[in-house]
């Protein structure tokens, strides 16, 4: 497959463009081609955030996908950039790019879109199909703007698929920063897609309410659509593509920190006064409608989604940069382990959250009271349990011959 078949550069100025990706690589040698587990933490405190989201414990769990989102920005731009990727030609960069997150993430995804089609039909629920064509081309996030998704119009099973419909949509375009020369053009790129992202939402929700959607579907509309959270990816890519200098300047720590703290607070704050103005009185109330994932009006559709961005991208420059109590609490046994096997915990876990409420009463509607607050700590207990021991078997038993599939591609194309 040639350069040329793609109406791309010239093969000669493709393989300088190659070669200077390489020297500027090498630099940044060899810390900044190591794998860093601390990250796989992250992942672990991710999926645990939306599980507990799901079971009604902690209503800021919705912030565990834009940590997947940062951090997955961060991890794949690490594998693009990396001295090895560097190596190859810049279609065979891309095209290794896409046969190592296709191995990576369709095997178990398609596994389990078929395993659920399998049951519905089962129990002759024909009604879903409708989503299928959407769920196989990751476009679930469209339908479910267009087709004004609600809680129990969708099966739950697929609900939470948009997100990697999310992310592989994110993928089809990011690659191809390869063409642009050099790190500070890429860098220059990605503080674009940062930019723009908020504009974006910005249009989403006007066109939105254009379109007779109500506030919440438009506000769910921001929410999932691809291009305006696409700004999380470009965060993660960003902080990989300056990773060499994060990792010699402990100070960026105490920068971040401040710099996310005092967007949080300015936030939660600005929003706090608006909302004591809306209600034309200072109560607990007014704290209300401030950090949700899905909200609507006086721009919070546009604004919220920098405070799990902001800080993702602080927990990621703390570990870069050696922040030793962060690095200790990643250390913990198990958390990286977890965070290893977390894309099949995140998949699954919606099924086993229906299996459980379908199996123990106490799980379908919790009484009121100190028994609510009991049910909803078991019925995470238990399926955080279900869900990592079926997501470590995935993993142990499917999930790591393809991810070795694609190591050993790489490993050809690269070798001399």
């Amino acid at each position: 497959m040639t350069s040329a078949a793609f109406g791309s550069p010239t093969r000669a100025v493709a393989d300088r463009r190659a070669r200077a990706d390489h020297i500027e690589t090498a630099k940044a040698a060899p810390r900044s081609s190591r794998y860093v587990h601390e990250v796989d933490a992250l992942r672990c405190l991710a999926m645990t955030a939306v599980i507990a989201l799901h079971c009604d414990l902690f209503p800021l769990g919705w912030m565990g996908v834009w940590l997947f989102f940062v951090v997955s920005g961060f991890a794949v731009t690490s594998s693009l950039m990396s001295a090895k990727a560097s190596q190859l030609g810049i279609w065979s960069r891309i095209r290794s790019f896409y046969i190592r997150r296709a191995l990576r993430i369709w095997p178990i995804y398609f596994a389990y879109v078929a395993a659920g089609f399998a049951f519905l039909i089962a129990i002759g629920e024909w009604g879903t199909f409708r989503q299928l064509p959407w769920l196989v081309t990751f476009t679930e996030n469209m339908e479910m703007i267009i087709a004004s998704y609600a809680p129990g119009t969708f099966w739950g099973g697929f609900g939470h698929l948009w997100t990697l419909s999310v992310e592989q949509q994110f993928y089809v375009v990011f690659p191809f920063l390869l063409f642009l020369p050099g790190r500070h053009l890429r860098s220059l790129a990605l503080l674009g897609v940062i930019a723009i992202a908020p504009i974006i939402r910005y249009a989403t929700g006007r066109w939105a309410l254009a379109h007779g959607f109500d506030s919440p579907r438009a506000a769910l509309a921001v929410y999932i659509f691809g291009p305006a959270q696409f700004d999380a990816f470009a965060v993660g890519s960003l902080i990989a593509m300056w990773r060499h200098e994060i990792e010699r300047h402990r100070q960026l720590i105490a920068i971040s920190v401040v710099i996310t703290a005092a967007l949080v607070a300015c936030y939660v704050a600005g929003y706090f006064v608006i909302n004591a103005r809306l209600a034309g009185h200072v109560s607990v109330g007014a704290m209300r409608n401030i950090i949700s994932g899905i909200l609507f009006g006086q721009g919070r559709e546009v604004l919220v989604y920098f405070v799990p961005t902001s800080i993702s991208a602080a927990l990621l420059i703390a570990i870069l940069a050696g922040q030793p109590h962060l690095l200790k609490f990643c250390r913990l046994p198990g958390l990286q382990a977890i965070g290893r096997i977390s894309y099949g915990g995140y998949l699954f876990h919606p099924p086993v959250l229906i299996v459980l409420a379908a199996l123990v009463p106490m799980f379908q509607a919790p009484v009121m009271g100190p028994a609510s607050y009991a049910a909803h700590i078991l019925l995470f207990v238990c399926a955080f349990a279900l869900t990592t021991s079926l997501a470590w078997l995935s993993f142990t038993y499917v999930e790591q011959r393809f991810i070795r599939l694609g190591h050993r591609g790489t490993a050809r194309r690269t070798s001399p």
